[in-house]
């Protein structure tokens, strides 16, 4: 058997193979048999008539492509032997020639990551958290409007302190980007921009009113950054708020706490957490983005197309429990799928590189991951799982423990716990030092997130039954 190999992509070979003129032979009548079998050939036994009438009858091609379902595999095994090669995923197989037999396949090859001198990676630690009396007081105050209760009220105007539903839409050089129905608002100075609470002041039940304002330069969603936006906002319902007194009995309601001091020691030991939390992971996030600087890697085209082919499917799956198809979804935003799949491309191609480059750290740095990882991590999904799907989960999670969804979770696991040593490496804290990530996922139930209340019109949530 001859054997080529040529380079015709980034990590993508094309191997020319001729098999040897008895082993085609071989195949050949081995599949002349076969048809016969499934297509006997009147006077003569099952898979018992001569070559020469079956290739008259069914033709050389149909005889061929039979014998390609063995002899196909077969060679390609041992091509893929022959040159040493580890292929990334199946090759595509084409007939370069009939006589003499001359197959080629197009081999997708595994990455290719060469890691530089990671030791030398080096990222600033944030500061140490240090808790103001005003950041507790704040996660008070959200505790305290969670227990407020609110009263509908129709004989007077809006004013500061009170909570109103409203629809609101927002345009800025002709583009709508604030599109908001029944949104729940309080009316106070955390509203953004600055000056809407203020501009929602004396309107009334059903009333609407316009005005124009600007969001900060350096406002966190870039859509509406520094811009200048015409609101139009129609009222709905106005609420008063009577607030809960900050004693003993506001604890109680809170949580499992007997004394308020107790609840704002707990409120302030969950923000503290958040808070060292996301210093970490932007210490992580610097560090991997350092480590991908002085990180080559090479990947085949097919790596892409199956992340892209996965983003997909989630986007899919993510729209089908909105109640929309994938192809409804296109429609709607006028595009066709290969244009969204161009538009992730720039995306996965970093997850990529990022995922290669960690991986590679890992194995370098002898990181894995131990049954009890895993279990917990699984564990972890289950509670998420039945939370959101109720009985359904346990179908899931079993389709999940059969499929390829635990390699995948073991990958994950495996990056996180690869990521955290990189960033201790790079901070200069201990290498071992266990992650309190994944403990934040477990704070207590009084922490900020519980709180529902808007602080920007353009993000609303629900509350007390008020649709978004």
């Amino acid at each position: 058997m001859k054997v080529t190999s040529e380079t015709v992509a980034t990590r993508e070979v094309q191997l020319t193979v001729e098999p040897d003129d008895q082993t085609v032979r071989r195949a050949l009548r081995k599949a002349a048999r076969a048809i016969s079998r499934y297509r006997p050939i009147s006077g003569y036994r099952p898979g018992k008539a001569p070559y020469a009438l079956v290739e008259r009858m069914y033709g050389h091609d149909v005889i061929l492509n039979e014998a390609l379902n063995d002899l196909g595999n077969d060679v390609y095994r041992k091509a893929l032997e022959d040159q040493e090669i580890e292929p990334y995923s199946p090759g595509e197989m084409d007939i370069t020639s009939q006589d003499p037999l001359v197959l080629s396949f197009r081999v997708p090859l595994m990455p290719e990551v060469t890691l530089g001198d990671y030791a030398t990676v080096k990222v600033e630690p944030e500061p140490e958290v240090a808790l103001t009396e005003e950041q507790i007081d704040e996660q008070v105050d959200m505790v305290q409007r969670r227990h407020a209760e609110y009263t509908p009220v129709e004989d007077r105007p809006v004013a500061v302190g009170d909570q109103v539903i409203a629809s609101i839409s927002g345009e800025s050089e002709g583009e709508t980007v604030v599109n908001r129905q029944n949104s729940t608002l309080d009316i106070n100075d955390a509203l953004m921009p600055p000056g809407f609470a203020e501009a929602l002041v004396g309107m009334e039940t059903e009333d609407t009113r316009e005005f124009s304002l600007a969001y900060p330069g350096d406002y966190e969603d870039e859509n509406l950054a520094g811009k200048n936006v015409d609101f139009t906002v129609t009222v709905s319902t106005i609420r008063t708020v009577e607030l809960p007194a900050l004693d003993d009995d506001l604890a109680k309601m809170a949580g499992d706490f007997e004394t308020f001091d107790e609840l704002r020691d707990a409120l302030a030991e969950s923000l503290k957490a958040r808070l060292e939390g996301e210093a970490r992971s932007r210490e992580a996030q610097a560090a991997v983005e350092a480590l991908v600087e002085i990180c080559e890697v090479e990947y085949p085209e097919a790596m892409v197309q199956e992340q892209l082919d996965q983003a997909v499917r989630n986007q899919a799956g993510q729209l089908a429990q909105m109640g929309f198809t994938w192809d409804r979804y296109l429609e709607m935003i006028g595009k066709t799928e290969d244009e969204v799949r161009s538009e992730m491309r720039e995306g996965v191609e970093q997850d990529i590189t990022r995922r290669l480059c960690i991986s590679e750290f890992a194995q370098l740095e002898k990181v894995d991951v131990q049954q009890e990882e895993l279990s917990a991590e699984m564990n972890a999904m289950a509670r998420q799982l039945y939370a959101t799907y109720g009985e359904r989960a346990s179908e899931m999670l079993e389709t999940m423990s059969n499929s390829g969804a635990m390699m995948s979770i073991y990958g994950d696991v495996l990056t996180r716990k690869a990521t955290v040593r990189l960033a201790n490496m790079a901070t200069g804290r201990p290498v071992d030092e266990h992650s309190e990530e994944d403990d934040d996922q477990d704070a207590d139930d009084t922490s900020e997130n519980d709180d529902a209340q808007d602080s920007d019109p353009a993000e609303p949530t629900e509350e007390d039954g008020t649709e978004e």
